[in-house]
């Protein structure tokens, strides 16, 4: 068998020992956290090209994520084959504690539970309790190929007291503290219009907006990363003493490590509360989820079996020449064809041993 072109193939993979998703590869992630089930679940993923993370930071932003988390030991681990492409993980070091400060290195991780705690907390047991976001620019692009009614569009405008507000508190940009004449603009940190989505229960009809129609949740951008800033694509840890936190790939736009000490002051800047919505929307928005099943689920892994004529004895076993085999399913599926051989072949060997 070779490798092709199509879809699914297994390219060399540089980073980790199990295969990544579409995703996982799309955002070229070298750090994996699985939830410590069988088969694991990939919880969270990061490149730490772009997101560097600490220890520390990784326990403090999960907490952001899943702030009624239950206690779980973050440790190096080793991933295992479980089935075909499903995967599991065992421990292969001592847990690593939420006061170290130390850099996290790049590879693969899992949250083993503490005590008896039964339930899976980020959702796979509760699929409820937290969810992949899309982006505040892709919901924007989204309502407005699907227009309806209870969306609110016009919250996006400025109310005119407002603007005002924001022009005479910054006159620099609030992200790199360029002056006036680099082009800046004001930028709502939480747009008004998502408001609903921190709590999606009442729906946006229920929701209190003006919360949200101020001055705190505004600052003047340079407006080369206002499209950035509402792709969720760099966001502000307030807590990591305002450290511009970069998840996506920012082209030629360059940013700086920290917001500039003159512009996080209480009196300048947008209010600390918005920045930390905006913040937990980008881990959400970014480092959730990519498990390889999100592309390969049961079903499809059965229909291919099917089509190579593994599920029935009636239907003779495709030819080894089978593009189909080339596929990524169709490796792991050959893998489990050389396993299973090899240990009828063993068995066999026993039993005539036993025999004689």
């Amino acid at each position: 068998m070779t490798a092709t072109s199509n879809e699914g193939v297994i390219d060399e993979d540089r980073y980790c020992t199990h295969i990544r998703s579409e995703r996982s590869r799309a955002l070229d992630r070298d750090t994996f956290i699985f939830w410590s089930s069988a088969p694991s679940h990939l919880l969270i993923g990061l490149n730490q090209r772009l997101t560097r993370a600490t220890i520390s930071g990784l326990h403090r932003w999960m907490r952001i994520m899943a702030p009624s988390m239950p206690d779980a030991e973050l440790r190096p681990a080793a991933v295992r084959k479980f089935d075909v492409l499903r995967y599991t993980v065992v421990p292969r070091a001592d847990a690593l504690t939420a006061l170290d400060t130390s850099p996290l290195p790049s590879g693969d991780y899992g949250l083993f539970r503490v005590g008896d705690y039964e339930r899976d907390f980020f959702g796979y047991a509760e699929p409820v309790a937290l969810d992949r976001e899309a982006s505040f620019e892709r919901y924007l692009q989204l309502s407005k190929k699907h227009p309806d009614s209870v969306t609110r569009l016009d919250l996006y405008t400025f109310p005119p007291s407002v603007e005002q507000s924001v022009r005479l508190r910054d006159n620099v940009c609030f992200i790199t503290g360029a002056p006036p004449d680099a082009e800046l603009d004001p930028s709502w940190i939480f747009p008004p219009t998502w408001a609903h989505l921190l709590d999606p229960w009442p729906g946006p009809e229920a929701c209190d907006y003006e919360p949200f129609l101020t001055a705190s949740n505004a600052c003047m951008m340079r407006s080369d990363l206002l499209s950035l800033f509402h792709a969720n694509a760099f966001g502000i840890d307030v807590d990591d003493d305002f450290r511009v936190v970069v998840f996506r790939d920012t082209g030629s736009v360059t940013l700086p490590s920290h917001v500039p000490k003159s512009q996080n002051s209480a009196s300048a800047g947008p209010g600390e509360r918005f920045l930390r919505e905006h913040f937990r929307w980008c881990l959400l928005v970014n480092t959730l989820e990519g498990d390889i099943t999100e592309d390969y689920d049961s079903n499809r892994v059965v229909r291919v079996m099917e089509g190579l004529g593994m599920c029935r004895g009636d239907i003779p076993l495709a030819p080894i020449d089978d593009e189909r085999w080339d596929s990524l399913i169709g490796k792991e599926l050959w893998e489990v064809l050389i396993l299973d051989a090899f240990r009828d072949a063993v068995n066999a060997i026993d039993d005539d041993s036993t025999r004689c």
